[in-house]
């Protein structure tokens, strides 16, 4: 692992934690992510793909390459179809409750995978895993389903993809496995990680509710509030990181990075407006203390 460098002396961190491989559905394989990532000043990289901790070793291995800081991190999928995410920071391997639940919801993302390739192709727009291209032990999802969708002619595009045929309410969607959001958080904050509620301008809630369920959420163990992400207004990015600093929560941000495209970002497109990404970063690494073995 790339060590940490102590804040005497080192630059001022340019963080993204919030980056997607190829191990679930970002088109970059974790060397050519962090190449990216170095080739545009950022020094301190989360890989956070969905349910899985595949990427890691590679990834982490990658960072060291290129002297970057890395943060071993996972994204999950909670409370069914209201798709509120929850980012857990420094997570590893050793972490045995965690790795069978997310083998469990891989499982599950697969049957709604293939469940979807059938309603698609009794539609008329015949899809297979193959058309997928996916690498090995990759579980298939909506994304992959969706670049598939546009290299067969079928959508425009990943958005009309989804707006047309994936997205929750749509005739080709399949509800998700549901884990309460609570619960994640809990079993994140048990083996260790640190739970930090992703893009929150995103969750279908009422905004009172929302502050609401983040207590709650608080009490079972959340960390932190992704502030800066591709979908906040400079405006909205604000307020959120002002409601996790008044709770006394961490302040994260990042790209969501997957291929460089909309609706996500590119790798470190947070940090012209993410003014305090220096502070915030070493406050996350300090409650951490060092980086989590993969």
């Amino acid at each position: 692992m790339h060590a940490i460098p102590d804040a005497a002396g080192r630059p001022a961190w340019r963080p993204d934690l919030h980056v997607h491989t190829n191990a679930s559905d970002g088109i970059f394989a974790p060397s050519d992510v962090m190449r990216r990532a170095k080739e545009r000043g950022v020094n301190l990289v989360a890989v956070t793909d969905h349910d899985t901790l595949l990427a890691l070793p590679e990834s982490a291995r990658a960072a060291m390459a290129h002297g970057i800081a890395f943060i071993p991190g996972v994204e999950i999928s909670t409370a069914g179809d209201d798709e509120v995410h929850v980012l857990g920071l420094f997570v590893g391997s050793h972490m045995k409750n965690l790795s069978a639940r997310l083998r469990a919801f891989r499982g599950d993302k697969q049957r709604r995978c293939v469940e979807a390739l059938r309603i698609l192709t009794n539609m008329g727009l015949p899809l297979t895993l193959q058309d997928l291209r996916l690498p090995h032990g990759v579980a298939g999802s909506r994304p992959l389903i969706a670049r598939a969708m546009v290299r067969k002619g079928y959508a425009a595009s990943v958005p009309d993809a989804f707006e047309r045929f994936l997205a929750v309410g749509r005739r080709a969607y399949v509800p998700r496995r549901n884990m309460d959001t609570g619960e994640a958080i809990a079993l994140l904050s048990r083996e260790g990680a640190v739970p930090v509620l992703a893009h929150p301008a995103l969750i279908a809630y009422e905004r009172t509710d929302l502050l609401n369920r983040l207590e709650q959420w608080m009490a079972q163990g959340l960390r932190g509030i992704e502030a800066w992400h591709p979908a906040h207004t400079p405006e909205t990015a604000r307020y959120w990181a002002g409601i996790a600093r008044s709770r006394g929560l961490l302040v994260t941000g990042g790209s969501d990075f997957h291929d460089g495209l909309p609706p996500h970002g590119e790798l470190g497109d947070r940090l012209p407006l993410w003014d305090t990404a220096d502070s915030d970063a070493a406050r996350l690494l300090d409650m951490d203390g060092e980086e989590v073995a993969v």
